[in-house]
């Protein structure tokens, strides 16, 4: 018989379901490994696809993306 899960961790989990990235950036088919870590206060995801063997880190950007152009 397994235990419940660990309540003080429902809200972590919440976001990564959230959060996790859903498709490729290289081929746009649905990623099949999203593994979140942290790197100091940076919030990351290692993705695979099996589509196209692409592997890579993907970081949040929070609520808006932050381009190169300036303020127009």
């Amino acid at each position: 018989m397994s235990s419940p899960p660990d309540r003080r961790f429902a809200a972590d989990a919440e976001a990564h379901r959230r959060d996790a990235p859903r498709f490729c950036p290289n081929c746009a088919e649905p990623v099949d490994l999203a593994s979140e870590f942290w790197e100091g206060d940076d919030r990351r995801f290692y993705c695979w696809c099996a589509a196209c063997g692409w592997t890579g880190e993907i970081a949040p950007t929070g609520d808006t993306a932050i381009g190169h152009e300036p303020p127009h």
